[in-house]
């Protein structure tokens, strides 16, 4: 009994959860957890957590976003921790479904153009109010900014050119 999460899932819940994740992403034409997870999915190391059933208890902020992205009906991931099945938002077409953007397109000049950004400005605003959203915006922005690392040989040239004057 001690495998039980919080909830009373059992570790098989969770597997088959991963396993359902998988499938139906596939089914999307993300090819891979990476494009998920850059298509507004939760991150890549808790994609492949819950695809791999090592996945315990998230909270809204991971399970909307993966629902959204799949194409299910809010509930959906509980759903099937429970024993149930997903419900799909539009069995017709459930790839455009979860690829269509339904933002008002309303964003500013800094996010219009990345997917991730619009991501995190599209927000509920339960979880992230305009300050927090710019907060976010401007820490990814930045952080793109910041110049790469050298590489030893680019530093063992400097050092030594340093030590010639």
């Amino acid at each position: 009994m001690d495998d039980l999460d919080d909830r009373g899932h059992p570790p098989a819940a969770w597997r088959r959860l991963g396993q359902m994740v998988r499938q139906r992403r596939i089914e999307l034409g993300f090819g891979s957890q990476a494009s998920l997870a850059a298509e507004g999915g939760p991150s890549l190391s808790v994609v492949n957590k819950i695809e791999t059933g090592r996945g315990r208890d998230y909270t809204d902020r991971v399970i909307i976003p993966l629902e959204d992205r799949l194409g299910w009906r809010r509930g959906s991931f509980r759903a099937i921790l429970d024993g149930g099945e997903p419900v799909c938002l539009d069995a017709a077409a459930p790839a455009a479904a979860a690829a269509e953007h339904t933002h008002d397109g309303n964003y500013p000049d800094e996010v219009v153009d990345d997917p991730f950004l619009r991501f995190i400005w599209d927000a509920p605003e339960s979880l992230a109010d305009d300050e927090d959203k710019w907060a976010a915006v401007t820490g990814v922005l930045l952080k793109r900014m910041r110049p790469a690392p050298r590489s030893l040989d680019e530093r063992a040239d400097s050092r030594q050119k340093a030590d010639n004057i």
